[in-house]
C-alpha cells in the first residue's frame, strides 16, 4: 500500500501480484490490486475481476466491496451515455 500512496503504481502492482503468487488464497492483495486498477489505473474491467476474487476468498463477504462492484458495473454505461450526449449536435 505504501507504493500506491507514493504514486508508484507500477511498483505497487508488482508487489500485489507477487503477494498473490505467494499466497493465492489470501484475500487482501486481491482487494488492494483491485483498488489500484479501479481508482488509479482506470481499468474497471480488471478491478471487477480482482474484486470478485477478493469476495470469493472472503467467507463472510464484504458489504462495502459488494457496493463498489455494483457502482463500478453502473459506472461504465453512465460514462458512455455522457460521452454520447457530448457528441450530439446542439
Amino acid at each position: 500500500m505504501a507504493y500506491r500512496q507514493q504514486g508508484q503504481f507500477a511498483k505497487a502492482r508488482e508487489v500485489y501480484e507477487r503477494a498473490i503468487a505467494i499466497a493465492p488464497t489470501y484475500a487482501a492483495p486481491y482487494l488492494n490490486l483491485g483498488i489500484l486498477h479501479d481508482l488509479y489505473l482506470g481499468d474497471g474491467k480488471r478491478a471487477l475481476e480482482l474484486y470478485g476474487q477478493y469476495l470469493a476468498l472472503s467467507p463472510s463477504g464484504d458489504a462495502a466491496v459488494t457496493k463498489w462492484v455494483a457502482d463500478l458495473k453502473n459506472r461504465k454505461p453512465q460514462q458512455q451515455a455522457m460521452l454520447s450526449a457530448k457528441e450530439q449536435p446542439r
